[in-house]
């Protein structure tokens, strides 16, 4: 599963872990690595070196991601704080986060804001950090000045503000001029672009045993949120999410239809109810919820939490109101359900790795001694099959590899597929929009309109990545079958390829609409009246002429009737004008929205797509030149042991069965089942060094 090496979460960049070490000194699979990657050295095989590196350095850094999401105001930051120990995050009553905050370990306190230069409205995205990389404090230099190193309080003074009433812009970078949304750029720093992303370190147990989490902007209406389709597309890559509600209330439907959607997604989803402290009916509304998860076919694991209790619980060592806080549960949790499994896959991933590496140092001393064991049997056969391995595997490296050409065919077919499911969700959009402004009144329920074209657009956004990451799995599989290489790992190195920022779209514009007032539609329906009373007072005149004055006080009503219908009926359709051109005017609005958001979410996944393919393109190379040198060292050693001399034959077959019978110690010792228990990794680690020692002393 691995021997490619790269983190199989995407939303890990090397440059935004902390690192911390192990407690208790490096782990035994790690002290496993570190020989392998000694014997490598030892035997001229830089290649295997760098792979072992990458394993350790995930090993190192084992961070299980946490999410915190949910609506704003319900307590995500003092969850944090509260579960920490620690002032890591703002608690502002009023303002609340505008951006996302890692936390992590670090020996010492420390924080850093990550600036995004400002681009213009609806300008694809380039590249850069997503929300959860945010560079330690050590990586500020001149080569990255978009980082900025602050105290804890600066930084809570820089990614909180007050809460937008809508925030309509995709991603994490939403009104960036406005000076209240995520890019306001509040505080001073040495920046000058607005804060897009903010990371902190503390020093805490549960964080240096590789917990690392994520607190997310507050969102406003589920979905219909501008932070939801960053939040939605963080937690893909995360190993856990937690969702934050409070006991103040149920949860509400957009919270529910959020929580469906990470749930659908395929991630590990946990419920946080805060505030019980300040609830006393905080066990209803639990049991409420619980109620409200099992009816929508939901089974989350529920931690009903108490801030303050286990804050006074920490500062007055007072282990039973801390049991009663609830949040040792949620450590327990956390510690054993989310980062336990997370080490071990590593651990395995890992030893798979060493045991790889330790078959293709084993390989070529065998090669070695069944050459010089019985040299003359079958001398050409083997010569000549070693030779056509060599051959065989260099073609895999070749422009004309059976890889390559099923990956330049299959690639323009995938996207080709995901540009056409665009441009279909595109218009079913505009047919959407139309349909619902065409049943509505713009001039009345724009804001209505607005929030659920956002949410559309968020949707159409997020199903595009899902549909991306869908055809990059498929293409990892197809293109390593023609490689005849397991597609699992190669599948983990494309994860960073779609770990790319959410595209920004700017709002919807604001739409003035132009209504008539009382005393309008009253001139209005005036001006429609006075034809009827034209007509009435004509028609007594030309009574009167003729005679029959008594029939203009029959005229009179009839008069004041026309002038009332006529009236009615002009401010009727004075009224049906407006709204059709309120209509008209929503439909451009919202037209010019989906069009601007098609773009840029075109411009994205092109990007993601060739990230994609690049990545393909390089892990498999990389693997063919693996497997290019592994066959040619074969080849040379069974030509060295051609040329040994007979005072050396017999000295050299002995060092060769001894290195042999070590490795093939450490191998079945890294590969055993119970090879995942420290004691496993620790006597192939010894058999290593033993070996090592024991050659030293013979010398």
């Amino acid at each position: 599963m691995t021997g490619l090496g790269a983190d199989s979460n995407p939303a890990r960049p090397a440059s935004a872990r902390p690192v911390h070490p192990a407690a208790g000194g490096p782990s035994a699979t790690v002290r496993l690595l570190d020989a392998v990657a000694a014997e490598a050295g030892r035997r001229g095989r830089p290649d295997l070196q760098v792979r072992l590196a990458r394993e350790r350095g995930r090993l190192v850094t084992p961070d299980a991601l946490v999410v915190v999401a949910g609506e704003f105001k319900k307590g995500k930051g003092t969850l944090v704080n509260a579960l920490l120990g620690a002032a890591v995050c703002g608690t502002d009553p009023i303002s609340t986060t505008l951006v996302p905050t890692m936390v992590g370990y670090a020996p010492h306190p420390t924080a850093t804001v990550r600036r995004a230069a400002r681009s213009a409205p609806g300008d694809a995205p380039t590249g850069g950090a997503p929300p959860t990389a945010a560079a330690p404090a050590e990586a500020r230099s001149v080569e990255d000045p978009s980082v900025d190193a602050v105290s804890i309080e600066v930084l809570h003074d820089l990614v909180q503000g007050p809460p937008a009433a809508t925030r309509l812009a995709i991603g994490s970078d939403s009104d960036s001029d406005s000076g209240t949304g995520t890019g306001s750029g509040l505080g001073t720093g040495s920046g000058t672009g607005p804060v897009s992303s903010a990371q902190v370190g503390v020093p805490r147990q549960l964080l240096a045993q590789g917990l690392t989490l994520l607190d997310t902007p507050g969102l406003n209406g589920g979905l219909a949120d501008g932070h939801a389709a960053a939040t939605l597309d963080a937690a893909v890559s995360a190993d856990a999410v937690l969702f934050v509600s409070d006991a103040g209330q149920e949860l509400t439907a957009p919270e529910l239809d959020l929580i469906r959607r990470l749930v659908r997604q395929g991630g590990t989803v946990l419920l946080a109810i805060t505030k019980i402290d300040a609830c006393p009916h905080w066990r209803r509304v639990v049991a409420a919820n619980r109620e409200h998860l099992r009816r929508a076919g939901l089974d989350l694991t529920v931690f009903p939490l108490g801030a303050p209790l286990r804050l006074r619980a920490l500062r007055d060592h007072r282990p039973d109101l801390d049991t009663e806080s609830g949040y040792p549960a949620l450590v327990t949790h956390l510690r054993h359900e989310i980062v336990a499994p997370r080490r071990a896959r590593l651990e395995r991933l890992a030893r798979a790795t060493a045991a790889d590496a330790l078959r293709q140092l084993l390989t070529e001393l065998e090669t070695e001694r069944a050459a010089l064991a019985d040299p003359r049997h079958d001398a050409g056969d083997r010569a000549a099959g070693l030779a056509a391995a060599v051959r065989d595997a260099s073609r895999m490296g070749e422009p004309a590899a059976v890889w390559r050409q099923e990956l330049s065919q299959q690639y323009p077919e995938m996207t080709l597929r995901c540009r056409d499911g665009l441009a279909a969700s595109i218009r079913t959009l505009h047919a959407r929009a139309e349909e619902r402004i065409t049943a509505s009144d713009p001039s009345e329920q724009w804001d209505e309109l607005r929030s659920w074209l956002f949410q559309a657009v968020n949707e159409t956004l997020l199903d595009h990545r899902q549909q991306i990451r869908s055809e990059g799995t498929t293409l990892v599989d197809t293109v390593t079958q023609a490689f005849e290489a397991a597609a699992g790992p190669v599948r983990e190195l494309l994860a960073t390829a779609v770990d790319r920022p959410l595209p920004t779209v700017e709002d919807v514009r604001g739409l003035e609409f132009t209504q008539s007032t009382g005393f309008d539609l009253l001139a209005q329906g005036a001006r429609g009246g006075s034809v009827g009373m034209v007509i009435v007072s004509a028609g007594g005149a030309l009574a009167s002429i003729a005679g029959l004055a008594a029939l203009t006080t029959v005229l009179a009503p009839v008069g004041i009737g026309a002038l009332v219908m006529l009236g009615r009926r002009t401010i009727a359709s004075v009224r049906a004008n407006e709204r059709r051109a309120h209509q008209a005017h929503a439909k451009e609005a919202a037209r010019q929205y989906i069009e601007q958001a098609g773009r840029i979410i075109a411009q994205d996944a092109t990007v993601v797509c060739e990230q994609l393919r690049v990545s393909l393109h390089q892990a498999l190379t990389g693997l063919a030149t693996e497997l290019t040198t592994e066959a040619r060292r074969n080849l040379a050693a069974a030509e060295r042991a051609g040329r040994e001399t007979e005072e050396s034959h017999q000295a050299r077959l002995a060092a060769l069965d001894r290195d042999i019978a070590r490795l093939r110690a450490v191998t079945e010792a890294a590969s055993a089942p119970g090879a995942g228990d420290p004691a496993g990794a620790a006597g192939a680690a010894r058999a290593v060094s033993t070996g090592r020692a024991g050659r030293g002393a013979a010398r």
